[in-house]
């Protein structure tokens, strides 16, 4: 079983993913680009490439492609063994909330999870951090305009206004009220229920390429603190960047369309 965690960025998707680890079946790695494969053949390029390479598997995707001639299959073969024990896989990525109909051409049985925040906090979270200096150009969720992190969430949450019957929502703010219930809930229907006993732990980042996520050039990035902390350590109310900006008020605007008073 394949199992995706995509939405926003900023909207939680992280400490979900971070949650879900803790599951003794589940393994799910962080922005590795899976949906990458097939595009050149038996061969992979960029992050999914530097991954495969790191743990000495991209040979042995390569010629599994070769043999089967499906790229995709091959893929999943070695995403299983670098799984293991765990026997459910997959992949934590904000960019996929835009690239669902690719995702489900490759993975067409994989489970998706779409994690949904009130749009104010993530449009929020999204300018918070724009004068960092460990700011990069990878970043590209941080934006200097609400106008441009409005752009940015609105067309993540296109799948929604689609219908999105294929995907599994989960609200962010459920979730970290009653995480066991939410997930339990969600996931619920393929055989998988959650432990309250994750609450309390640090999480583990997510298992990705190259250096940790949560720090860069050996400094901790101020907008990962969140996800060193245990789940329900209490953070720190923040008022709106720009407040005085008009463009607050198509934020709110669709914040409404999500059910966000």
């Amino acid at each position: 079983m394949q199992l995706f965690v995509v939405g926003p960025p900023r909207s939680g998707i992280t400490i979900v993913t971070q949650f879900l680890n803790h599951h003794e079946d589940i393994k799910i790695f962080d922005e590795i680009d899976l949906i990458q494969v097939g595009r050149y053949g038996d061969s992979v390029i960029g992050t999914l490439q530097a991954f495969l390479l790191e743990r000495d598997v991209y040979e042995a995707y390569q010629r599994r492609a070769r043999e089967t001639s499906d790229p995709a299959v091959a893929l999943g073969a070695v995403m299983s063994k670098l799984a293991w024990p765990r026997t459910i896989w997959g992949e934590k990525n904000p960019r996929y909330a835009t690239q669902l109909d690719a995702l489900r051409r490759i993975f067409p049985k994989a489970v998706v999870v779409f994690v949904l925040r009130d749009p104010r906090e993530v449009v929020n979270s999204c300018l918070a951090h724009r004068d960092s200096p460990l700011r990069a150009p990878t970043d590209f969720w941080i934006k200097d305009t609400v106008a441009e992190a409005l752009t940015l969430v609105d067309s993540c949450l296109q799948p929604l206004r689609a219908g999105g019957a294929d995907l599994v929502v989960v609200r962010y703010e459920a979730f970290a009220a009653q995480p066991k219930a939410t997930l339990d809930a969600a996931l619920g229907r393929w055989g998988l229920t959650f432990s309250d006993g994750a609450l309390p732990l640090a999480h583990p980042a997510p298992e990705t390429v190259g250096e940790h996520q949560f720090f860069r050039d050996g400094a901790p990035l101020p907008w990962k603190a969140g996800n060193l902390s245990p789940l329900h350590q209490a953070r720190p109310t923040r008022g709106r960047v720009d407040a005085d900006d008009p463009a607050w008020s198509q934020v709110d605007a669709l914040a409404r369309e999500f059910g966000y008073d």
